[in-house]
């Protein structure tokens, strides 16, 4: 299995224009697995899918952050 470590804005900012990175990737295999589990029962998953709303919310926060720094 995959590191499950967060990806850095470091990362981010090195990877190759085509590769796709998820900094959220933690979140959204817990929120799948959560599904197969429950049978595709949203509503069983609802704190998974919150969860990685607020991950994506907060990543898309930092990288705004570090373009207004001009550190990407």
């Amino acid at each position: 299995e995959k590191d499950p470590r967060r990806i850095t804005l470091k990362e981010f900012q090195n990877k190759q224009p085509s590769k796709f990175l998820d900094p959220c990737a933690i979140e959204r295999r817990n929120s799948y697995k959560c599904l197969e589990e429950n049978y595709y029962d949203g509503e069983a998953c609802r704190e998974l899918f919150e969860d990685y709303r607020e991950c994506k919310k907060m990543w898309l926060a930092e990288r705004a952050r570090a373009r207004r720094a001009g550190e990407l």
